[in-house]
């Protein structure tokens, strides 16, 4: 522990973990081209829209510096909090609000998906794998659509957490994600009610007609 006081200890690590989150990667990415990644492209800064209005080389090490961010805060709140998993979850989870909410450049940022990621693949390396070859496809399978599909994704991997690893902790840690996930992307979310474009996979609607009726 940095501080014998465990709630001073946690507090300390949770802002270093905000911070850590809020390393602008993609702004500095755009900035040395002399672009502001948050004013282009979807406005994101992250690396997707770093790929598309800055460069691929760049987008790859956005991406990784973002992964990076989030396995580092689990790897500092493992160290200094007594291997307490809670702490290290809740760490990943203030380094994803603090890449969404940036503080270095007026609380702009991406969408946490990457930070997430980094975290997991310090905490739970494994979990990756069930994410992204099951619950993602699915979801898209199901939601022909990016923003919803991975909300649904990260609801329903958060009770595979929570009994892959064994512990309710990690469903909370899932439910934080998802809430923060879907805070960012509200305005996306609302659009697919409010300007129609719901679309269900053919299959899935021939199945259960009867609760998709108008769509």
């Amino acid at each position: 522990m940095i501080l014998q006081n465990f709630y001073l200890n946690t507090i300390v690590i949770l802002l270093a973990s905000y911070l850590i989150g809020s390393f602008p990667s993609a702004y500095i990415a755009g900035k040395i081209k002399g672009i502001d990644i948050s004013k282009i492209g979807s406005r994101n800064v992250g690396g997707m829209n770093t790929i598309t209005n800055v460069g691929k080389f760049a987008g790859v090490i956005v991406i990784i510096t973002d992964i990076g961010k989030g396995a580092l805060a689990a790897y500092l709140a493992s160290r200094f909090s007594d291997y307490n998993i809670f702490i290290p979850l809740l760490a990943v989870v203030f380094a994803v609000i603090g890449h969404n909410w940036m503080v270095y450049i007026g609380f702009k940022g991406g969408k946490g998906v990457s930070t997430f990621l980094g975290g997991l693949l310090y905490l739970s390396p494994p979990s990756l794998l069930f994410l992204y070859l099951l619950f993602i496809p699915v979801a898209l399978f199901i939601i022909k659509d990016s923003y919803l599909a991975t909300t649904v994704g990260f609801f329903f991997f958060s009770f595979f957490l929570w009994v892959y690893e064994g512990s309710f902790w990690w469903v909370i840690f899932g439910f934080l994600v998802t809430i923060v996930y879907s805070i960012k992307c509200y305005s996306f979310i609302k659009s697919y009610y409010t300007e129609k474009r719901k679309d269900i996979h053919p299959v899935v609607k021939k199945i259960f007609k009867p609760f998709f009726k108008g769509m």
